[in-house]
């Protein structure tokens, strides 16, 4: 369903648009995105590729109005998995300088630990109650 995904995130000229990162299979395999997509694309009128760009808005619009929980599970899966594509990841990175992949497992550079900043907290009276369980600990 191009048209659908292309509506919800057009592409431009410099973001491909989400057929031409393979949307479509990320969403019908993905355990959690596939039921609403299914979902909503089964909303959908015939014909709705034909559609001009603003009468497909509106169309979701209404499917948004109706059915607003599984409206807002398909936009998560398609912002999630079109934003984390190698792809579109590449773009980002590239347009801001800034890195774009995960935090896991790679993880992100964070500027060395100072112990310091536990003086306050360590200096504080213990603020729980001891019971049986702590006391075998």
């Amino acid at each position: 369903m191009s048209a659908l995904l292309n509506t919800l995130i057009p592409g431009d000229a410099d973001f491909p648009t989400p057929g031409a990162v393979g949307l479509h299979d990320a969403l019908v395999m993905h355990v959690r995105f596939a039921e609403p997509y299914s979902q909503v694309t089964s909303l959908l009128p015939k014909g709705f590729a034909l559609l001009s760009q603003e009468e497909r808005s509106k169309v979701l619009i209404q499917i948004e109005q109706k059915h607003p929980s599984i409206f807002n599970r398909l936009i998560v899966g398609v912002y999630s998995l079109y934003y984390t594509n190698p792809k579109v990841a590449i773009i980002i990175q590239r347009l801001t300088g800034h890195t774009a992949h995960p935090p896991q497992p790679a993880g992100h550079q964070v500027a060395p630990f100072d112990p310091k900043f536990l003086s306050i907290p360590a200096a504080r009276s213990q603020l729980y109650r001891s019971t049986p369980e702590t006391d075998n600990a």
